[in-house]
């Protein structure tokens, strides 16, 4: 079941996660969209070399598959000053009408570097 990119956007938003965004792309299997968030809000945004407004740029051009919300794990860069807000951000994917399939989410051990599967 496809459910609407910018719903789960506004979801991780509105409850001010931290973590990882990764998303496949139906186009290609050699790239990952990722999305780090800071307390719900996008801090960088990639898609293999590109990076920030390039990326976002990109994304209408492309179909979406699943995605994988890693809870918890930090951005490993600073953040991305070019990305606009988030609620923009999540307004102007909306528009588009973009899908994603299954989200699934795992947990960052914070003591060890290891994931732990957890159900949607």
């Amino acid at each position: 079941m496809n459910t609407l990119f910018a719903d789960v956007l506004q979801e991780l938003h509105e409850d001010r996660k931290t973590g990882a965004l990764f998303v496949t792309v139906v186009q290609s299997t050699q790239y990952l969209v990722r999305f780090w968030f800071e307390n719900g809000d996008i801090r960088r945004l990639s898609y293999g070399p590109l990076r920030g407004r390039e990326c976002m740029e990109l994304l209408d051009c492309y179909d979406f598959g699943n995605a994988i919300f890693y809870d918890g794990m930090k951005t490993p860069f600073g953040a991305d000053r070019q990305i606009p807000r988030t609620p923009g951000f999540i307004s102007d994917l909306r528009k588009t009408g973009k899908t994603i399939g299954a989200l699934q989410v795992a947990l960052v051990a914070a003591r060890r570097n290891s994931l732990v599967p957890v159900a949607a």
